[in-house]
């Protein structure tokens, strides 16, 4: 199975975001940092990344490079998670875009838009 890769820093928004993965059956792998989503990420071929835009160590589009150069045989579909579209968050997205499929979302986080894009693209547990 290849699971839903889920990077964000902000720990209770990524514990959040597993809860609604677990509940729904979804086979999914979380990091709070850009390194250690590269670390866990070896060897899965990921239908859909939610990526934070700005996290401690690098940049969303910076890990979405680095996560397509590990597995170069395939496209990576993207969400984006936005707070206010700063003037960085901006740049980051203006980066990402040309990259790959990218799909953003502002913070806070409707339950129903996750669990739409978990239906498309998720793999449930047997």
């Amino acid at each position: 199975m290849n699971p839903i890769l889920v990077v964000n820093d902000d720990s209770s928004l990524l514990a959040d975001i597993t809860k609604i993965l677990k509940e729904g059956g979804y086979f999914h792998i979380a990091a709070s940092s850009g390194q250690q989503a590269l670390t866990m990420a070896s060897g899965y071929d990921f239908p859909l990344a939610i990526l934070d835009l700005k996290l401690a160590d690098m940049d969303g589009d910076e890990l979405y490079q680095k996560l397509l150069k590990s597995e170069s045989h395939y496209t990576l579909p993207v969400v984006a998670l936005v707070d206010s579209l700063d003037a960085e968050e901006v740049a980051v997205v203006n980066r990402l875009l040309p990259q790959g499929q990218v799909t953003l979302l502002s913070k806070p986080l409707k339950r129903e838009w996750l669990e739409d894009l978990f239906e498309r693209y998720g793999e449930k547990k047997s």
